[in-house]
């Protein structure tokens, strides 16, 4: 049983929790938009998921990443360490991401 002081949230950064949001956010945006403009989604398991639930399965996704960043973090001996880690390579990753969309919506539009 976790000591009484255990709070489910007391390894996790705000400000890094905030920006892995907007990054997701930004995603979720930018890929909507492409797919308004008829481009296809990359990412073969998305495209998948986006053909089977829509958009709302892109938004599933990015909620089920954020639990389990904050869950999992906190399962770690460095939790704090963990989850800064986790959040940099996610945000690394998903900038790329939405460049790359912003991108490929520049030369649509």
């Amino acid at each position: 049983m976790p000591p009484d002081d255990y709070q489910l949230w007391s390894h996790v950064s705000l400000p890094l929790l905030v920006a892995v949001l907007g990054v997701m956010l930004g995603d979720v945006a930018t890929t909507g938009v492409g797919l308004e403009l008829g481009l296809q989604e990359g990412n073969p398991f998305v495209a998948h998921l986006l053909r089977e639930m829509g958009l709302i399965g892109l938004v599933f996704i990015k909620i089920l990443t954020v639990v389990l960043l904050v869950v999992l973090s906190g399962w770690t001996q460095y939790s704090r360490q963990t989850f800064r880690l986790g959040s940099l390579v996610y945000l690394i990753i998903g900038l790329l991401v939405v460049v790359s969309n912003v991108i490929a919506i520049a030369t649509v539009g």
